[in-house]
């Protein structure tokens, strides 16, 4: 098909599209006047059946009032009587009450009568039906209007006998103006006491004298107040004979407020099935009710959705001129689409071969295709640099002209790599220790294998053998381990060297102090002798001579110790900060070998935070290498199965705590108290400056160390040392 025809079938597409718009424009038209008429039909049905509803709410408290009119004085069981035969006949009465007049002349003798019918506990309260709604006992008041009779007289309304709604402010006005008119008032709405939903009162005042009408205060006598619970829900129920549309809503507005304020109650429609369609519009209607004393509009409302217009008729034609459109548009399509695959199937299968090409190219690993006939199909750079040969050179060669695969030093005959792999049709790994020797006499040694190259057909067409050179990675490898192992070297010499420093320095201070004392005394030996000899006429100048002499080479000798204490001890201490776990790792790796040869387990609860010191990392781990060798010495008359050490560090508020542990025989009381004393040790051969020397690394960072047993554990050393917080951020 040519592309001007297919130009056509757009312009064609378009106009079809436009003319279908215009027809559905007008079919909407038509079925909106047709859905609002519908609407208007059903709201005024609605409004018939609620202001039946309304005229029954007022016939039946006009009939209320001439019943009590007819009795004088009140009669409640003639009112009981009478309610009881009305509230089943019609639905939206909740209830009927009597709130009887009483004044603080009648609020004893009320209190007395209402005593006798409920009990001695009766008292007048309030409510506060649009508060917090909690009953509580109302104050004397001068006038009170208390519900003092309800039908039906259910239990569930016992609370509700001795409320003063005229001490309500959500009751007050409208009854304090029905009172003043004479004439039936409704109330504001309000949720019912037992939460059965939303309800109004209708209300008609009582006088004793019925002739004259009047006002509170006058010379007429209050007797009381009838009204109506009116159920809002009931009240906008529609029969079942009527059946509303989906999505119709009804509400009860107030006449004289804002139109376009809150609603006193909503019957709100429960189509879910209907609401998941679009929304199209929203009908609206308000219609006053004719009742002055229940002033009410009703509200209709209806959402319109797109289920609602009966566009299936329309829809089904155009669906099928859109069809035939669409088959038509459809093989048009195909034959565009298939000429568009094939030339994208051109380029992806060009994109695959460059692809293959460089990354064959780019690849560290030799790869050598060959034929069926055992030929060189291919080999990318890194293969010829293998080999040593030229692409011009090795292509269509037989591949054992160009490069021979054998094993290194092998003792027997093996089959070729290759030769396998064409005879069994599965991959072949090349043995460790392959040799490859090209058809120069470069011999090198590689690793990888040969794989199976198959036709569509499952039939073996050739072989890819894959090969890597060994040797610099060997080279590299050799390098990487003699520089680790020279790393290691280095850092046990430091080590060493930080010992050596503290025994010198522990040996120096250790001989000053033993050796200073007995000096001392020697020259106050010699003093005295010198004072001794000044009373004696008969002593030999010489005598004293020597004396004098011996005095002074005492003072030098220790003045010579003293020198060579402070030579030993003036190490200068290099501070950074490091992390305590990263020292014990350190100590780890230099006596894992020491740990295995013994047999001894090393469980290591290392804190999951950072613990920053600032320390020597060097003199640290003598430390801990230090008390690692006591634990392996503890431990060494140990049944194997119970040698265990324990490496814990942690913090605890600013400290930072590192504790070893053995499951030895632990520590004798008598040897705690000197265990950190120089020149002690329990061994045979110690010297008894480790503990000293560690005792002072620790004390010199501002630290604590101590020792104590664990019952039946063993014993265990702990270092406290003070964190370095304010330079925790160089560590992360």
């Amino acid at each position: 098909m040519s592309k001007f025809k297919g130009r056509e079938w757009l312009l064609f597409g378009c106009l079809w599209l436009v003319c279908s718009l215009l027809v559905f424009a007008q079919w909407g038209e038509s079925e909106y006047r047709r859905l609002q008429d519908s609407f208007e039909l059903a709201a005024h049905q609605a409004y018939g059946g609620v202001a039946r509803r309304l005229d029954q709410n007022e016939s039946v408290l006009s009939a209320i009032n001439a019943l009590l009119i007819a009795h004088e004085p009140f009669d409640a069981p003639a009112l009981s009587a009478f309610s009881r035969e009305m509230l089943p006949r019609y639905q939206q009465l909740y209830a009927i009450e009597f709130l009887q007049n009483v004044t603080r002349d009648s609020r004893n003798a009320f209190l007395s009568s209402m005593g006798q019918r409920f009990g001695e506990t009766f008292y007048i309260r309030d409510y506060d039906v649009a508060g917090r709604r909690n009953w509580s006992p109302a104050p004397v008041r001068s006038q009170a209007l208390v519900v003092s009779m309800i039908e039906p007289d259910l239990p569930a309304f016992s609370p509700v006998y001795g409320y003063d709604m005229l001490g309500d402010a959500h009751f007050a006005a409208e009854l304090r103006r029905a009172i003043a008119t004479g004439q039936k008032v409704s109330s504001r709405p309000f949720e019912l006491y037992d939460g059965g939903g939303r309800a109004y009162l209708l209300m008609q005042p009582l006088f004793r004298d019925k002739t004259k009408p009047g006002r509170l205060g006058d010379e007429r006598e209050l007797a009381g107040v009838v009204a109506l619970v009116v159920f809002c829900d009931r009240l906008l129920q529609l029969p079942e004979s009527q059946v509303l549309q989906s999505g119709f809503d009804l509400s009860l507005l107030p006449k004289n407020g804002n139109q376009g304020g809150e609603p006193l109650y909503q019957r709100l429609h429960r189509d879910a099935d209907h609401d998941w369609w679009p929304l199209l519009t929203r009908l609206e209607l308000r219609l006053p009710l004719n009742s002055d004393a229940q002033p009410f509009v009703l509200g209709v409302g209806q959402d319109i959705r797109l289920n609602d217009l009966a566009l299936s008729p329309l829809l089904l034609r155009e669906v099928f001129v859109a069809l035939l459109l669409a088959a038509a548009g459809l093989i048009y399509s195909q034959r565009i689409a298939l000429r568009r695959e094939r030339s994208q199937a051109d380029e992806e299968l060009f994109l695959q071969s460059e692809r293959a090409s460089v990354t064959l190219s780019a690849i560290h690993d030799g790869v050598v295709i060959l034929r069926q006939d055992r030929r060189i199909e291919m080999a990318n750079p890194m293969a010829l640099q293998l080999v040593d040969m030229p692409a011009e050179e090795v292509l269509g060669l037989p591949c054992h002209e160009v490069f021979r695969l054998m094993g290194e030093l092998a003792a027997e005959f093996s089959e070729d790599p290759i030769s396998e792999c064409f005879r069994t049709g599965l991959p072949v790994e090349l043995a460790e220790r392959m040799q490859l020797t090209t058809a120069r006499g470069k011999v090198h040694s590689v690793e990888g294998g040969v794989a199976p190259l198959l036709s569509r057909d499952g039939v073996l067409i050739g072989v890819v053998c894959a090969m890597r050179d060994m040797g610099p990675l060997r080279l590299r490898t050799a390098a990487a381990l003699e520089a680790s192992e020279t790393r290691v070297k280095e850092h046990l010499e430091k080590l060493s060297h930080v010992a050596r420093l503290h025994t010198m320095g522990e040996m120096a201070s250790g001989i000053a102090h033993e050796l200073n004392q007995p000096l001392t005394a020697i020259s106050n030996y010699c003093q005295a002798a010198i004072q001794l000899l000044e009373g004696v006429e008969e002593a030999p100048p010489q005598v004293n001579s020597a004396l004098k002499l011996a005095v002074a080479q005492a003072g030098r000798a220790g003045e010579i110790i003293k020198r060579l204490r402070a030579l030993v001890s003036k190490r200068a201490i290099e501070t950074r900060l490091i992390d305590v776990n990263q020292v014990v790792g350190n100590c780890m790796f230099l006596a894992e070998y020491d740990l295995r040869e013994r047999g001894i387990e090393v469980v290591q609860l290392l804190s999951g935070y950072s613990i920053p010191v600032m320390a020597d990392s060097i003199q640290l781990e003598q430390v801990v290498l230090n008390l690692l060798s006591n634990a392996m010495d503890a431990l060494k008359d140990e049944p194997a199965l119970k040698r265990h050490v324990i490496v814990h560090t942690r913090r605890e508020g600013k400290k930072g705590i590192l504790e070893v542990r053995d499951t030895g025989r632990g520590i004798t009381p008598d040897l705690l108290e000197v265990l950190f004393h120089p020149f002690f040790s329990t061994k045979p051969h110690g010297m008894g400056l480790g503990l000293s020397i560690c005792q002072t690394i620790v004390e010199q960072y501002g630290g604590l160390i101590s020792a104590e047993n664990i019952p039946a554990s063993g014993a265990c050393f702990r270092i406290e040392l003070p964190l370095a917080l304010q330079a925790e951020r160089q560590l992360s």
